[in-house]
Formats: C-alpha cells, structure tokens, sequence
C-alpha cells in the first residue's frame, strides 16, 4: 500500500512540472522566449523629409497649427507674414502626398503671405530655413516676388530633430538680413525702426502733396513760375536705384519724387521738365534738424519727367518742410541753357503717416 502511495505522488509531480511536449506553455515560458516590440507610430507609407530637408506644400492638413502675435518679415521692397506653424509627425500635403518624420524627428510646417512692392525681386531677396545652422532655402520662393502688388500664400514643411535648439527663417537681400525663430514665433536679431513701422509695408509715404510755386525771373526780366508738384514722399531703410542702407537701424531715407511744371516765362522753353536746378536749392527741416540732398542717390536730368531728392533722416521721422531756395538754374531748349532766378522760397510741407 505504502508503495502504491509514493508512485502515485511522482506521478502529480511529473504532471504539474510538464513534460517538454505539445501542448499550453507555462507563463513563464511565454515571458521567456516572446520578441515582440512596441511603437508610438502607424505604419506610414508616405515620404520621408530628413533632419533639415524642406518642400513645399500644397496644403497643411492633419496638424494644429498657431498664429504668432506679430509675423511681419520685411526687407527690400518685400514683405512677409508668417501666417501661422506648427509640427507634427504626419502631414497632408495635398496632391495625394504625404509626408512623414525621420526617427527622432517631427516635421515643422509654416504658411507665409508674401508681398512684393518692386520689380525685379527675383534673384536680389532670398528666402531660407535653418535647423541648427544649416540653411536651406525655400523652394519656388522667387516665383511668389515676381508680381508687385499681389500677394501669394506659400506653405512649407521643414523636418526638424527633436532635440533641436534652433529653427530660423530668414529672409536676405544683398548682405542685410532678417530673421524670424520658428519655434518661439518671434522675430530676432536688429530690426531696423522703419521696416516694421508701418503694419502692412516696409516704408511709409505720402502722394500727390501741395504743389510749391517757385517765382522765377528770365533773362530779359520775364516772369514766371517754375512748379515742384510731389507726387510721392516715401520713409523707406533702401534707396530707390541701388538699395544702399542708410547709416544706422535708427535711421532711414526720406525719398521725394516731384513733377515741374512751369508758366509764364517759364514756357518760353521746351517745358520745366528741361530745367536742371542745384541740389543746394533744395533743403529739408524737421524738429529743428536741416539736411542737405544726398547726392549720390537723387536725380535731376534733365527733359526727365521725374526729379527724385534723397535725405538720410531719423526714422521716427513724422513731419517734415521741403524749402526749395532762391537759387539760379538752366533750362536747355533748342541745345542752349536758358537762364532763371527765383525771387523768392516756396515749400511743400509733408506729414507723414505714424504706422
């Protein structure tokens, strides 16, 4: 009977301990021999942007995205707005696209409104990303500066490390740049006081001001008038032909654009727009300030429709006299230079708008 006993125990124990054959494993046996691994992503069959690598999107779904408080971005006869940004892992780009992050990455998307002013942008203003000091530039950028006047709306996706420290577009003419942080949504760096004085350009002006009439005297004692009527007086940080920058971020130019006219006297020649007078006639005051004409930068050529006077002021420049001096000056008719005398000052008061 004892005997009986003791086999019949060996025989529990063999059962509960297993055999080595087919059959339910033991959870310990799962938890050793089990290889599976987990993941935060979906699978993604999209495009892949590497660290740094920027496209362009034809829309920006599938991400939250936020408006910074001020996006303005401005520089040579161009403005840009950065509208909003955001990141993401996955986004779709439109056009059946999708593009997707690298390991340890997310995709940084930001939408642009761009203005341009002038002509001719392409090629001058450039516009780039960077992602820890490597620049990329912003693909097709130059086809949205190419029409004056119009705004485009462009979209860009960046991918962007993790661990990034800095996300920076900026946008560059000739060696002055201007930047903004994409991950603060702030611009940086100098900024110079006129760019971004005005809420929707990079300047301020007036047109079509008061015209001043200067009485003149010919040579045989004729009188008459010789009329500087401004069409345009801008506030701007780059001068008109060849985008110099003036002194300092405090300070800007005054640009005055007129038209002359004349009568009397002055119509016994081949019109005002023949007259040639010295930049010394013409002087600017403001808050007890005088400046000369800047040379370099203004024009008067005659038989041009347009005489341009260049002043490098302060920026904050809000009200201004232009006081055109009693100074004598020729008219050319017929390959000869008809002389003329002011009798007396005229002046053209400009106010400026103050944003």
């Amino acid at each position: 009977m004892r005997t009986a006993l003791v086999l019949l125990a060996g025989a529990l124990v063999l059962s509960a301990c297993g055999t080595g054959t087919a059959g339910t494993p033991t959870a310990a046996a799962r938890q050793t021999t089990s290889n599976e691994t987990t993941t935060s992503r979906a699978p993604f069959e999209g495009e892949v942007l590497g660290n740094g690598e920027v496209v362009r999107a034809d829309k920006l779904d599938g991400i939250r995205l936020e408006s910074p408080e001020d996006g303005a971005l401005r520089n040579y006869g161009v403005g840009v707005e950065v509208v909003d940004f955001g990141t993401s892992d996955v986004v779709d780009a439109g056009g059946g696209v999708q593009y997707g992050a690298d390991e340890d990455a997310k995709l940084l998307a930001f939408r642009l409104r761009v203005t341009p002013f002038v002509d001719e942008l392409a090629g001058k203003v450039t516009a780039t990303v960077s992602v820890d000091g490597r620049q990329r530039s912003l693909p097709d950028f130059e086809y949205a500066v190419d029409t004056p006047g119009e705004d485009e709306t462009v979209q860009y996706l960046v991918g962007v490390p993790n661990d990034r420290r800095e996300v920076e577009l900026e946008l560059k003419y000739a060696d002055f740049a201007q930047q903004f942080d994409l991950l603060e949504g702030r611009r940086t760096g100098e900024q110079p006081e006129i760019l971004y004085r005005s809420p929707d350009e990079p300047s301020v002006y007036v047109e079509n001001l008061t015209p001043a009439r200067v009485p003149v005297i010919d040579a045989d004692g004729e009188n008459g008038n010789y009329v500087v009527g401004v069409t345009r007086a801008e506030l701007t940080y780059f001068t008109t032909e060849l985008g110099d920058m003036p002194a300092g971020p405090d300070r800007a130019w005054l640009v005055v654009t007129y038209e002359p006219t004349g009568d009397g006297s002055m119509d016994s020649v081949s019109g005002a727009n023949a007259c040639v007078l010295p930049f010394a006639a013409f002087t600017l005051t403001a808050d007890g300030e005088t400046y000369a004409v800047v040379d370099k930068h203004s024009e008067m050529e005659e038989f041009e429709q347009q005489k341009v006077l260049v002043y490098e002021v302060p920026a904050s420049l809000s009200e201004a006299t232009l006081t055109v001096k009693a100074q004598t000056f020729n008219c050319v008719y017929a390959g000869d230079d008809y002389p003329y005398r002011p009798t007396k000052e005229a002046t053209v008061k400009i106010t400026l708008p103050e944003d």
